[in-house]
């Protein structure tokens, strides 16, 4: 099969095989390597792909392709707007609770303070405590044993 005439330019078989895709790559790259310079055959080659319909769809799919894009647009939307709702509800709650405010925070770290230094006081008093109560129970066990050893003898 000729693809080229006897002058060189392209022949209707080899336009129909080039816009068919039934050439081979051998053809396809003879045929394209001419196109690329030979401008009587690239007008050639558009007015017969004009010839060609290109596949129409049967459905209009734009009024679904809306659809989905309204929708989509919308569910985004939504989704943003419960972003920030929730986001203003958080910080009007610490807003609200004094989280913001360095006077407060200052105040609420003294009063912690406070509180430690307490607990550390009570801590130390029931050490103490527990320390006296823990010689008295050894001497009054240390009396009983001696009273034991004059009323028995030793053990």
């Amino acid at each position: 099969m000729t693809i080229f005439d006897q002058n060189g330019h392209i022949t209707t078989k080899g336009f129909f095989l080039l816009i068919t895709e039934k050439a081979d790559q051998m053809q396809r790259l003879e045929l394209s390597e001419h196109l690329s310079f030979c401008d009587r055959c690239l007008e050639e080659y558009l007015k017969e792909l004009e010839k060609f319909t290109l596949l129409e769809s049967e459905n209009n799919i734009s009024k679904s392709v809306i659809k989905r894009v309204k929708y989509k647009t919308a569910w985004l939307s939504q989704k943003r707007f419960g972003t920030v709702v929730a986001a203003a509800g958080i910080a009007m709650v610490l807003w609200t609770s004094g989280a913001f405010s360095w006077g407060m925070t200052l105040e609420q770290t003294q009063a912690v303070e406070k509180l430690e230094y307490q607990l550390e006081r009570i801590s130390w008093k029931n050490q103490n405590l527990l320390h006296d109560m823990s010689q008295k129970y050894q001497y009054f066990l240390n009396k009983l044993d001696r009273r034991e050893e004059g009323l028995y003898g030793e053990k």
